[in-house]
């Protein structure tokens, strides 16, 4: 679908954006993005959150940090309901956020879907959210092993993946929309390994 939102729907008044740059929430930022998730794009935002991590002495949290990264990014570029042309490929568009705490980092995506992919993405979420992680190593096995189904993006594994690195349950909001849209949030929460 290319988008049909009017032009104000993307914008923010001066004062939103001065409220937010002035609260303090920025200052805990280590990325944000908004916008169009080409491959390209998400490459350049991947190298900024590895250089912005590289004095990070902790790497087995940096790479999970990426790895959960990468992941949210690429669900959006494949599976948001607000598709652009760029270069001829339909891309998808959304918004991600890197913040850092004193013991933990939290990674956010926000993107639109239609309802039901909503409701399927929030069934897979309560599954996974109910397993050890022993029954998701294998229940990630189980998945690579499925032969896929036609038209499918991807193997299914990414929110396995992420439910495995995440260090509490993967948390899913949804703002219902017009049109049977939903804007959806994925809040990811990893903490810190000293």
């Amino acid at each position: 679908m290319v988008n049909n939102h009017k032009e104000h729907d993307f914008y923010m008044s001066d004062s939103d954006l001065f409220s937010l740059y002035s609260s303090g929430g920025l200052e805990k930022t280590i990325l944000m993005f908004k916008g169009l998730l080409t491959q390209d794009i998400l490459v350049v935002l991947a190298e900024m959150l590895a250089n912005n991590l590289s004095n990070d002495p902790r790497q087995k949290t940096t790479k999970k940090m990426f790895s959960i990264f990468v992941e949210l990014a690429q669900n959006i570029h494949r599976y948001s309901e607000e598709r652009f042309i760029s270069e001829g490929k339909e891309i998808g568009a959304g918004i991600v956020l890197v913040n850092e705490f004193k013991d933990y980092y939290t990674l956010i995506s926000g993107n639109i879907v239609q309802n039901n992919v909503y409701l399927s993405l929030k069934e897979k979420v309560d599954t996974l959210n109910k397993m050890d992680d022993t029954e998701l190593k294998s229940y990630r096995k189980e998945k690579l092993k499925q032969k896929r189904k036609e038209g499918d993006k991807g193997a299914g594994v990414g929110l396995i993946d992420i439910a495995r690195k995440a260090s509490k349950p993967i948390g899913l909001k949804e703002k219902r929309l017009e049109n049977d849209l939903s804007f959806i949030s994925f809040y990811i929460l990893l903490e810190k390994e000293f």
